[in-house]
């Protein structure tokens, strides 16, 4: 399996997006498309999937490649199916697969039976062995508790959704896997999931990501764009930057010792061009020279990786005692909680991090502290000289649509800030000066959530409250958030799913459970006691031994748990079907018994003896067959009956 790609070229709005470029994506390859916003990352992913058509050139796929590419927009259709039947509906050929077996099964057709079987083996070959357990799995890996299988697309969020049609691709099993920012929407077990799932996959990945440790640990090859040329690299993402570093240093070198050589060059036909005995030699030496101009404009330094500086602006200090919280609960309308109350204090300068899964709290600590939501009961003291900086994708729709960039920005920030500040945090933001004039309205998701972060940068808060702030910001400008929050001198509460972001900021972690708020004093102390090593019951600084096997055993349970899920469907499955074969078939001969006696009531037909005759007999056939099916599906629900019972007592 490959993807070939052909003296490509694609252009916008009269900008060379790529120009005559070719390259190979064999099977293995797990292409990673990096490279500031607009160089043409997703672009290209559109032209390989055939989304899009090039100007010039060609994307060859081998016939019949299965190409996995997540589509833009569900349908309205698609709305109102349920996430497992949406995700299932990928594997059409096996459904029908089935519903053939159980055809051939009840009526007894061996030959029939022997060439499903081959056809069988043909659709393990394309989707592997039981699909349907992969589409589970898929779903699970991904986030999705069981309960929400059997609810409707319509009903989840637009992250949710995303998750939905990334499981669907994933499912399907494609031949080659083209991703455009996967790990959007997804918490850290689901992106450690699934870079576990791609790391497992045979055929060639093309994708793009701003996730730093995600780049790493799939990414086989890099394709980085936005340079003079595309320049493609048999490496990781982290690697890559090393090389290329030192790529350009080794070119500065080489241009330094070209133009010593071409000044000494030129010195000499300036001094002797005028006299005819060294005529011949100047002529010589500026044909040289010439030479050397050429090789100088080949090692043209390409434009450096954007380095986004920022400094904070000055905010006031505020007290030692920043925050003091002394058993704070909260409790939703239904009385669900989701810890026991919570004791903790907040210094001046302080750094945490909030972590833990999905739904363990994180978003309503950090509204609780911004003071955005009404606690339950206990005592949360806010320190006089607190000047908090809340920070949520949700307070976009605050923004005023009706403005310009440059004037909203100005209304958001702090009044002493400088012209020059408000400019250079726009950029810092991917907001820069073709932005200035544009009206708010006329933003995306993704840039009104960057205003928003952008004008809360310029606020001179002495306390920032950061509720996944990375959302929506490319490589580099991730990079820079992560400077800017590592001179931040002020208190800082913090979710993010960024790993690398995580690691960089020297925050204290505060795992969030249902059992209240365990402490680690940095990020790798945390990610060592998720990962404990096999045999050895220690994990450094980690937490007491106690919390650390609870964990070990949590999983373990949930292991377990899921083991025996899928060797109850895998039991389950067969009867299931039989059973509502049987009842397909029972339906249609109650309804054939319906029209019988509709018929025998007819005083005309009932009068007719041959009719009438042959309209009993049918009629108490009909009666008998449906009388066995009775007896066969009793007989079905008992073994399922039974089946469920041994998993109950394993």
């Amino acid at each position: 399996m490959k993807i070939s790609i052909q003296e490509l070229s694609k252009a916008y709005n009269g900008v060379d997006i790529f120009s005559d470029f070719s390259l190979e994506v064999d099977d293995g390859v797990r292409l990673c498309l990096c490279g500031p916003n607009g160089t043409g990352k997703s672009t290209l992913l559109r032209l390989i999937a055939g989304v899009e058509a090039p100007d010039a050139g060609r994307v060859v796929l081998p016939r019949g490649c299965r190409l996995g590419y997540v589509e833009q927009e569900l349908d309205e259709a698609a709305l109102d199916t349920s996430l497992l039947s949406y995700v299932l509906d990928v594997l059409h050929d096996w459904n029908v697969f089935w519903a053939d077996w159980e055809a051939a099964t009840s009526a007894g057709e061996q030959d029939r039976l022997k060439e499903l079987m081959r056809r069988q083996a043909e659709l393990e070959t394309v989707y592997g062995y039981n699909p349907e357990q992969r589409a589970r799995a898929v779903l699970s890996g991904l986030g999705f508790a069981e309960r929400k299988w059997t609810r409707p697309l319509r009903s989840l969020s637009g992250g949710w959704r995303e998750r939905a049609k990334l499981a669907r691709v994933l499912t399907a099993g494609a031949d080659a896997l083209l991703l455009d920012e996967p790990t959007n929407h997804l918490d850290m077990d689901a992106v450690e999931w699934l870079e576990t799932f791609l790391q497992d996959f045979k055929g060639p990945l093309v994708f793009v990501a701003h996730d730093r440790v995600f780049m790493d640990k799939v990414g086989t090859h890099v394709l980085y764009l936005g340079l003079s040329k595309p320049v493609f690299r048999k490496t990781g993402y982290s690697r890559f930057l090393a090389l290329q570093a030192e790529f350009e240093n080794q070119r500065e070198r080489e241009a330094k010792t070209l133009q010593n050589e071409l000044r000494r060059k030129m010195a000499f036909v300036e001094r002797f061009r005028a006299k005819a005995s060294k005529a011949r030699q100047a002529g010589s030496r500026q044909k040289m020279a010439k030479k050397l101009e050429k090789e100088l404009e080949n090692l043209r330094p390409d434009p450096k990786r954007k380095e986004l500086n920022f400094s904070w602006p000055e905010a006031a200090p505020s007290e030692k005692v920043v925050l003091a919280a002394a058993d704070l609960t909260f409790a939703f309308p239904d009385g669900k909680r989701l810890w026991p109350p919570l004791t903790f204090t907040l210094y001046r300068g302080q750094r945490v991090a909030l972590v833990g899964h999905n739904g363990s709290g994180k978003s309503t600590l950090v509204k609780l502290l911004a003071g955005t939501l009404e606690r339950g009961g206990g005592n949360l003291v806010r320190a006089s000289q607190m000047r908090p900086g809340y920070y949520t994708q949700h307070q976009a729709e605050t923004l005023r649509s009706d403005t310009t960039v440059l004037a909203e920005i100005r209304r958001l920030s702090d009044p002493r800030c400088t012209e020059e500040e408000l400019m250079s945090v726009l950029g810092l933001f991917l907001l820069g000066q073709e932005y200035f004039d544009r009206q708010v309205s006329a933003l995306s998701g993704g840039e009104k959530s960057r205003l928003m972060l952008a004008g809360l940068f310029l606020k001179r808060c002495n306390v920032l409250l950061l509720d996944e702030p990375t959302n929506h910001l490319d490589m580099e400008s991730r990079e820079a958030l992560g400077v800017a929050l590592r001179k931040f001198s002020g208190t800082l509460v913090i979710i993010a799913h960024d790993r690398w972001l995580l690691s960089q900021i020297g925050a204290q972690m505060w795992e969030l459970t249902a059992g209240g708020i365990t402490s680690y004093a940095d990020f790798s102390a945390w990610d060592a006691a998720r990962r404990p090593i096999p045999g050895d019951g220690a994990s450094g600084n980690a937490v007491p031994d106690k919390a650390v096997s609870g964990r070990e055993e949590a999983r373990r349970l949930k292991r377990e748990a899921a083991e025996k899920r899928n060797a109850q469907y895998k039991a389950l499955r067969p009867l299931q079907v039989r059973y509502e074969a049987l009842e397909a078939d029972l339906e249609r001969l109650l309804a054939e018994q319906g029209e019988v006696e509709s018929l025998l009531a007819d005083p005309r037909v009932y009068a007719d003896h041959s009719r009438s005759n042959e309209l009993l007999a049918r009629f108490e056939s009909v009666r008998r067959r449906s009388e066995d099916i009775l007896t066969d599906m009793a007989g079905v629900e008992e073994e399922m009956a039974a089946a469920r019972q041994g998993f109950q007592d394993v």
